[in-house]
């Protein structure tokens, strides 16, 4: 029996093709092919999930781990992660999981808050769930899922995210979510596609969006020679502030 959930964002074609539209790549994927996340699948003319609830890492991680150093610093919480990713950055640190084909464990979404609640009872200070160490809206279905049920219970949902994502699933799925850090890679449009695969203003539209609706902390990776110049760094602290 074939894994997966019917992915939520996606429009039919009259020839079996499935239009992806969770993310800025609009990926147009015929029957038995998947997207460029390598995780969203055309199943005779429908769109899936292939690694919903395909966890291929977690942990409790300290929370300036995620990293957010202003969000409940001392704590920790639980880090699930999956297979999947909508960039290909050159410097991938996570490329393993990402990119790789590493072994997976099902954890529902129910599964995965008892284990962060459990986490509470054997004195361990969690805060909730964070969705990470791959791209969390390569996994859209699941985070939604799990970070619902999670606000239920009284736990906070935290998305450690590229930004690579189109603005309905992001405002969509913002309501759950009390905490992103978010990768600004670089600060030109240039850097993101020559050493990302991307495009930045989708990312800085996100950033935008989500700084209103929940805690936002950035992260920018400096690559010497490729992102770093004053000028650049000076550009993107002007536009921060």
């Amino acid at each position: 029996m074939e894994s997966g959930k019917e992915v939520f964002y996606y429009e039919k074609g009259d020839d079996g093709r499935t239009f992806c539209k969770v993310c800025p790549r609009l990926c147009n994927i015929k029957p038995g092919h998947r997207g460029f996340c390598r995780v969203r699948e055309n199943r005779d003319g429908a769109l899936y999930a292939t690694n919903y609830g395909q966890c291929t890492a977690y942990g409790m991680d300290p929370i300036e781990k995620k990293p957010l150093y202003h969000f409940y610093p001392g704590s920790y919480i639980l880090s699930l992660g999956t297979v999947g990713c909508n960039l290909r950055c050159g410097f991938c640190q996570n490329w393993e999981i990402a990119h790789g084909d590493p072994k997976a464990v099902y954890m529902s979404p129910e599964q995965a808050v008892r284990a962060a609640l459990s986490s509470r009872e054997e004195g361990v200070p969690s805060v909730g769930l964070a969705y990470t160490y791959s791209e969390p809206f390569m996994w859209y279905e699941y985070v939604y899922d799990t970070s619902k049920l999670a606000r239920e219970k009284g736990l906070k949902n935290v998305l450690v995210t590229n930004g690579y994502v189109n603005e309905e699933p992001l405002k969509e799925i913002l309501p759950f979510i009390d905490a992103m850090n978010i990768d600004v890679k670089g600060f030109t449009d240039k850097y993101y596609r020559d050493t990302c695969a991307g495009r930045l203003d989708p990312v800085i539209r996100t950033v935008e969006i989500a700084s209103g609706k929940c805690h936002v902390e950035i992260t920018t990776l400096l690559v010497p020679g490729l992102n770093d110049s004053p000028e650049e760094i000076a550009e993107l602290a002007k536009w921060l502030a």
